[in-house]
């Protein structure tokens, strides 16, 4: 059993809670995406499931006209917060208002008119695609305004909130495209499904925003020149990370598209939508440390942020890894199992290039949420944006040659060597700590468990589960899940945490029994 012992770092109870919540949020996505993607294939067609994920993919570009205000309204609201400056509260929230108003207006008038010229660019010409665009960037117009209360919602550490505006709204999402597509509906009515839901989840933002500050101010005239340019001044090293990050995730849907064609995105979409949803969960948890770095650093505690990214990014690890062996194992059998034999002979092969590079970044991604909790991401976003360039680049080269194996490869070994690689050097740059310990802090033992359930796995498939039905491979997951779960928080944990968990899991049973 592990000995390891955290210190008792402010704020670790709420940490363990928001952690939870997240994550149970994150696995309301998957579920609800394992059941709904092999129905809407089928409803719809991949060629028009890859429509729908280009289009979204396109809409994401519309983030950048936030120009980082959000990760600042963030990072101050989390300040203000817990030092109780309520007027520069007030500042903040109405001078992000004002701008996201000017910048929503913007992105509506934009989608009205631009949607077919951007068809034409990538090499879409079905008329359903300038429809589905205009209703999908009129709810992202409108979020523009209403995100503003979402991040401070973040910024307060009210996770409980969030996952549950998340999970309430992902189910309702859930059933109604499943009742649209059964009605023999199609691309279009899906995109009135997502408008619909998205407008609940900001009008929900709005309203636990007021609940949680009473007293905040909506009133405009509040808006100021001088803390705009403070909020700027923070965003602009985010909007080079926004961009960065667009660049990556938005430019290969839309070269597939041109090169390939949009149904070729469906296939490569697959495994990355699957591993995303997982990357979710650790993103999520990054969504918690960055405020709760941003507390440490305001009230002088910097010396505690060393332990809070070992113990985030090994937590993480840990979660990813049982994904990363089920998939690496018996990836192959799942996709002919819920989807179709066809699609997984297009699609799974590219499986393992995602496991590498994404369970490198899910072991750093708490590193970077700490850059930017603290205000020193300026060199990370650098780096960021000199990965985007390179994988625009070589994705241009690629793909015509080596197809959509050869763009998984680069795309996975670029964003291993930053978003890994490089991400942890820079923040122990920051901290002054070793690189060396930094690294065996996190890894050492979630790779030893790793190891382990890899081993199993490839026992169970070579004699008695070899995954030719869901039964076998059921088995197979509760097999690798319930000793990696035991061994996880006997050895990953440290020994406060666990006394958390130990303590949540006796209030829960207590509620459950009352």
């Amino acid at each position: 059993m592990s000995t390891e012992t955290a210190p008792p770092a402010h704020g670790s109870r709420r940490y363990v809670s928001n952690v939870l919540w997240t994550w149970t949020g994150m696995l309301t996505g998957v579920v609800a995406a394992f059941l709904v993607t092999p129905y809407t294939m089928r409803k719809i067609g991949y060629e028009h499931v890859g429509i729908w994920g280009v289009t979204l993919s396109l809409v994401e570009y519309y983030w950048l006209i936030d120009i980082g205000l959000r990760s600042a309204t963030l990072k101050f609201s989390a300040e203000y917060y817990v030092l109780g400056k309520k007027d520069e509260l007030d500042h903040l929230v109405n001078t992000g208002l004002v701008y996201s108003l000017f910048a929503g207006g913007l992105v509506a008038i934009f989608t009205i008119f631009g949607a077919p010229l951007v068809g034409k660019v990538v090499r879409i010409y079905d008329p359903v695609f300038p429809q589905l665009a205009r209703i999908v960037g009129i709810s992202w117009a409108v979020g523009l305004v209403f995100n503003i209360f979402g991040a401070c919602i973040e910024g307060f550490q009210r996770f409980d909130i969030f996952s549950r505006i998340w999970i309430s709204t992902t189910a309702l999402r859930t059933i109604a495209v499943v009742i649209v597509l059964s009605m023999g509906y199609g691309l279009v009515q899906m995109g009135f499904v997502l408008l619909a839901t998205q407008f609940l989840v900001y009008l929900l933002n709005y309203i636990f925003f007021r609940r949680l500050a009473p007293d905040a101010r909506i009133n405009l005239s509040l808006a100021s020149w001088k803390k705009f340019k403070e909020m700027a001044g923070f965003g602009v090293h985010t909007l080079r990370v926004l961009v960065s990050d667009r660049l990556l995730r938005q430019t290969t849907p839309s070269l597939i598209s041109r090169y390939l064609g949009p149904e070729a995105f469906t296939y490569y979409g697959m495994p990355l939508r699957i591993l995303d949803y997982a990357m979710d969960g650790v993103g999520r948890v990054g969504n918690v440390t960055t405020p709760n770095a941003t507390e440490l650093m305001a009230t002088g505690k910097k010396d505690r942020l060393e332990d809070l990214g070992v113990y985030a990014n090994r937590y993480s690890l840990t979660f990813f890894l049982p994904v990363v062996l089920m998939l690496l194992v018996y990836g192959s059998q799942l996709y002919r199992l819920w989807i179709k034999p066809d699609f997984a002979d297009k699609s799974a092969y590219l499986l393992p290039a995602f496991l590498f590079g994404h369970a490198i970044v899910s072991s750093q991604l708490n590193s970077v949420s700490i850059l930017f909790g603290i205000g020193r991401h300026q060199a990370y976003s650098r780096f960021l944006l000199a990965e985007a360039i390179l994988s625009f680049v070589g994705l241009i080269i690629v793909l015509p040659r080596f197809g959509l194996l050869g763009a998984a490869w680069l795309t996975n070994l670029l964003m291993a060597a930053n978003r890994g690689v490089i991400a942890g050097i820079l923040l122990c740059r920051e901290l002054d700590v070793s690189v060396w310990r930094y690294a065996v802090r996190i890894y050492a033992r979630p790779l030893l468990l790793g190891a382990a359930g890899w081993a199993l796995l490839i026992l169970l498939k070579r004699t008695l589960l070899p995954g030719n039905s869901w039964r076998e491979l059921i088995l197979a997951g509760l097999a690798l899940g319930i000793p990696y779960l035991a061994a996880t928080f006997a050895v990953c944990l440290s020994r406060e945490h666990r006394r958390l968990v130990i303590e949540k899991a006796r209030t829960s049973l207590a509620r459950l029994r009352a």
